[in-house]
Formats: structure tokens, sequence, C-alpha cells
């Protein structure tokens, strides 16, 4: 097993990441071929037992699978990320039974599929390969992934390489959002999500903008900032906030900003040291978040304080009432459609897929998909569905508990916080739910001087 040390991107690496996005604006099919690279290096690392290697491209998988989405008809196969994810899964599988494997530390992902497995018998006479793939690809994949990531044994610098390289890929979906709108002064902003300024799907976008804010601080938590110098990694993150307000999309932005405080917030905690110099930090986080929002708010002549009041076109100029269903973007009818449909199937739901065609039977707009992973995991996968959601949800705590470090504590809190809050807002529209939650279970270890490892 090689030796980890921690380097930040080199001058070469990150040309060669501006190259690469740059061309993909002009020429489509770079997307494929930085896809089947992903699908080869995979492949490259099962002959040469390079385990570190499949972890960076699972790392990398979310923010690729969404530029890929951006640049549309770049990849012929949808979802591409979930099946990178299966041959992912196959290849940590054979590396472990070839290089033995260390007793599992917890087993929520056995429990995981236990729960789901059942209900997919429910209409697998219908079986839609593509409602499948959408709806329970993702969540049976986490499991697998739990299961392996249970027997691993990390430092922190494998682990701070690993979000290193999940990183990476944000210069291509700048490089596209900044092709498809390199002016703001023709784009008509409205109460809605903005689909130019996001190059594509606004909530996808905004999600792995977030997700890109919260792995660049991860890394400067960690003392190992993306590149050697920081102040860049301070620019990057402004301007992936500016980006995101950008889109008009919530939750993406709501989810970085709660992710970070979560580290800080354990972080802050250790001593009064770490007190002072984590609520400079989380002051300083959100002075600049503010400082950004109001930058945005006046190009877009106060529409972005409109939106994240919650206001419409329609509630705006008084045609309909301002409702909570209006202010979260019609979720809250999704999610009370998928509880009408548990309560009428609560044994094992209406499988995979299957409560697409009901949610409009009772208040949500027609063919509509999940948005709310846990309302899903009820109306689809019934009692069992309920209970691997209290599982997801609660495996949190336990694990944190478990943490010896404040700091390492704010780290895994931090990704379950990600993981958890975009399967409430997108579900598993993205690997983000997957690999976050994945990333905040390996077990990491610290070596201390004199002592054995201990777990961070």
């Amino acid at each position: 097993m090689p030796r980890f040390k921690y380097k930040g991107v080199t001058i070469i690496q990150a040309v060669a990441l501006i190259v690469t996005g740059v061309a993909a604006c002009y020429m489509p099919w770079v997307v494929t071929t930085v896809w089947g690279g992903v699908f080869l290096a995979t492949l490259a690392a099962m002959i040469k037992g390079r385990q570190d290697w499949i972890w960076y491209c699972i790392a990398a998988s979310p923010m690729l699978e969404v530029w890929s989405r951006m640049v549309r008809g770049a990849v012929m196969v949808d979802e591409i990320g979930k099946y990178y994810l299966l041959l992912a899964i196959v290849g940590l599988f054979i590396y472990q039974q070839k290089n033995g494997r260390q007793k599992p530390l917890f087993k929520v992902g056995e429990l995981l599929l236990i729960l789901i497995i059942p209900s997919l018998i429910v209409n697998v006479a219908s079986f839609d390969r593509e409602q499948w793939v959408f709806n329970i690809l993702s969540l049976l994949e986490l499991g697998a992934l739990l299961m392996l990531v249970a027997r691993e044994r990390w430092d922190v610098e494998r682990f701070a390489k690993t979000i290193q390289y999940g990183v990476m890929p944000i210069v291509f979906v700048v490089a596209y959002m900044i092709y498809k709108s390199p002016s703001l002064a023709g784009v008509n902003f409205t109460l809605g999500a903005n689909f130019k300024t996001a190059a594509g799907g606004t909530n996808q976008v905004a999600t792995v903008l977030g997700l890109g804010i919260l792995f660049t601080m991860l890394l400067l938590f960690l003392k190992r900032p993306v590149v050697s110098i920081k102040w860049i990694s301070y620019l990057l993150i402004g301007y992936l906030f500016f980006r995101s307000f950008l889109t008009f999309s919530r939750g993406g932005v709501f989810a970085a900003i709660a992710c970070v405080l979560v580290v800080v917030g354990f972080a802050m905690t250790a001593n009064r040291k770490t007190f002072i110099r984590y609520s400079a930090i989380m002051i300083a986080f959100l002075v600049v978040g503010l400082l950004v929002f109001q930058k945005v708010d006046d190009l877009t002549n106060h529409m972005l304080t409109q939106r994240y009041r919650g206001e419409t076109v329609a509630t705006a100029t008084g045609r309909q009432e301002k409702t909570w269903n209006k202010v979260t973007s019609g979720r809250s009818s999704l999610i009370q459609a998928d509880w009408i449909i548990f309560k009428q199937y609560p044994l094992f739901g209406v499988g995979p897929g299957g409560a697409k065609d009901l949610r409009s039977l009772y208040g949500a707009p027609a063919d509509s998909a999940a948005h709310t992973e846990v309302t899903r995991l009820l109306s689809e996968h019934g009692i069992g569905g309920a209970l691997a959601a209290l599982v997801l949800i609660l495996f949190p705590l336990y694990w944190l508990s478990k943490q010896r470090y404040r700091l390492w504590m704010g780290v895994n809190g931090a990704l379950f916080c990600m993981a958890i809050l975009t399967s409430s807002h997108s579900a598993t529209r993205t690997n983000t739910m997957a690999v976050c939650y994945a990333l905040a279970s390996i077990p990491v270890f610290v070596i201390a001087k004199k002592k054995r490892g201990q777990q961070a």
C-alpha cells in the first residue's frame, strides 16, 4: 500500500484542468473522453492494486456527473455517475478480497440493504430500468459502499488527497458556466431558478457548487489547502458563493453554509484557543457570504432577496397567496403526497419509481419526480424504507460519538450534513448524497508519537 503525503494542486495540474474545462465548452466530446479516462483509471487500479485511485474517482464523480449533464449530448448514457459507482464498488471489493479484509467497525451498510431489498419485489414485474436507476440505485450503492468502508483504515493525508481530487472538477463546472453566460447584463432575473446563469439544471449545479465550497473549506481546516497559496482557496470560495447565488437555487447554498457552520461549530469547542480561532473564521465566513449576497442582490435588482424570502411572480404581484408550498418550490406537496401513499401502502410501499405516477392524485404536480429522499423511502419502500431513513439519520450520531477529536467530528459531521441536506431537496439525483455519506463514514486514524494509531 503506498504511503500518502499530501501536496496541493501543481501549476501543471491547474493548467490541465483549465484547458480541459475550456475545451469542453467548444468540443463536447471532451466530456466523454474525461469519463473514459475515469473508467480506464478504475480498471487500471484493479490491475495495479491502487485502491486510492478508485476513491479519487469516486470523490470526483458528483461534479463530473453534473458537468456532463450541463454539456448536453456529451455523454450518451444518462445517470453515468451511478453506473460508474457500480464499477468502483466492484473494484473496491476485488481489492479487499485480494489484500485481506479488516474487521468491520460497523454494519450499517448491511442493515440498509436488508431493509430496502424486500420492497424491490413490489413492481419487479413492471421493471423500468430508468426509474430504478433514478430512484433506488444510488441508495443500494451507498449500502454497498458502507459495507466496504467499514473495513477501511485511512490516514489524514490520504483523506485530504481524496477530497482534493473531489474538488478538482469544479474547474470544469465553472468554466462551462462562464462560457454559457459570459455577461450578466443580458440575463433576465426573475423570481425562479435561473437556468441561464446555471448553464443547465439549477438545483444540481447549485448542489455541486456548494460541494465545492465545502471541500475547499475542509482542506483549509485540515491545513492542507487545495493549492499551496491559501488566498486562492479563499477567492475560490467567494467565487463559488457568487455563482451559487446567481443560480437562484437555494438548496445548494443553504447546504454549504450549514455544513461549514457544522465543522466550525465542532472545531471551536476543543479548547479556548480553538474557540477564539474558529469564532473568527465563522465571523469572517458569514461576513464574506453576506457581502457576496449583497453584491448579487444589487446585480439582480434585489430579486435575490425576494427569492430567498420565498416569493414568486404570482405571490409578489398578489395573484396568489404565499404558502409554505410556494416557499419550498412545490416540495411540500410532494412530501404530503408521499406520506399519503405510505399510509395506503405501508408494508412494502409501491416499489422503486412507483410513486411518480401516483403523486399527482394527491395534490402534487403531474409526472413529478422525488425531491426528498426520506419521504420517497416511505412511499416506495414502506416500513422498511421508514426504518432505512431512520438508520441514515441516526448512524451519523453514532459515528460522531466514536471520534476522538473535535475537528474530525466537524469534518465527518459536515459531510454527513451535506449528504442528508442534499437528499432533502434533490433526493439522489446526483452521486453527492452517496459519496459524501460514504466519505464521512471512512475510519481515519492519526499517528501519535509513541502511541498506536488513534481514530480521528
